[in-house]
C-alpha cells in the first residue's frame, strides 16, 4: 500500500494534467489534436484508475469486504474510471482513430510505470536489462503508430444490393 502522503501529489499531478489536456483540446483545435489530447486526458485517467484499483483490491485481500467498501480508494478508482471513459468516448468522437490510439495506448503504458515507480516502489531493471527494454519500447510504439495508419487507409467496398438480398 501506498501512504497518503504519496498519493495527494500523485493525485492533484494526473487530475491537473487531465483538467490542462482537455482545456489545450478545446473547442477550435484540428480534430486530429483534438482527439490526440483527449485519448491522453483518458490514459492518464485509465493509469490512474489502475493505481487506485490496485491500492483498493490490496484493501480488499488484506482486510475484506467492509475495509474494501470503507476505503476511498475505491471510490476514487470509480470516478477516475468514469472520467477516463468519458474523455475517451470524447477523443474517439472529436477525430480520427489515427490520432488517439497512439495517445492512448502508449499514454497509458507510460503513466502506469511512473505510477507504479512513484507510488508503490516499482524498479525497472538497469544494467543490461535496459537494452530489451528499449527495444520492446520502440518495437511498442512503432507497432501502435503502424497499425494506428494502416486503419486510415482500410477501404469499405459496398456490396451491392443484390448480393446483400443473396446472402440473408
Amino acid at each position: 500500500q501506498a501512504p497518503l502522503a504519496r498519493w495527494v501529489p500523485v493525485l492533484l499531478l494526473c487530475a491537473g494534467v487531465m483538467a490542462a489536456l482537455v482545456g489545450l483540446a478545446g473547442r477550435g483545435r484540428p480534430p486530429a489534436r483534438r482527439a490526440a489530447l483527449l485519448a491522453a486526458a483518458s490514459a492518464t485517467g485509465n493509469a490512474l484508475t489502475a493505481a487506485l484499483l490496485k491500492s483498493a483490491s490490496g484493501t480488499f485481500a488484506d482486510h475484506g469486504l467492509t475495509a474494501f467498501l470503507r476505503s476511498w480508494q475505491t471510490y476514487g478508482f470509480a470516478l477516475a474510471g468514469v472520467a477516463a471513459v468519458l474523455l475517451l468516448e470524447n477523443a474517439l468522437q472529436a477525430g480520427p482513430l489515427a490520432a488517439a490510439q497512439p495517445a492512448l495506448t502508449i499514454g497509458d503504458a507510460v503513466v502506469s510505470l511512473t505510477l507504479g515507480i512513484t507510488l508503490f516502489g516499482e524498479r525497472v531493471r538497469t544494467g543490461w536489462w535496459l537494452v530489451p527494454e528499449l527495444c520492446g519500447a520502440l518495437l511498442i510504439v512503432v507497432g501502435v503508430l503502424a497499425l494506428s495508419r494502416a486503419v486510415q487507409r482500410i477501404e469499405v467496398v459496398p456490396v451491392p444490393a443484390a448480393e446483400r438480398n443473396a446472402a440473408s
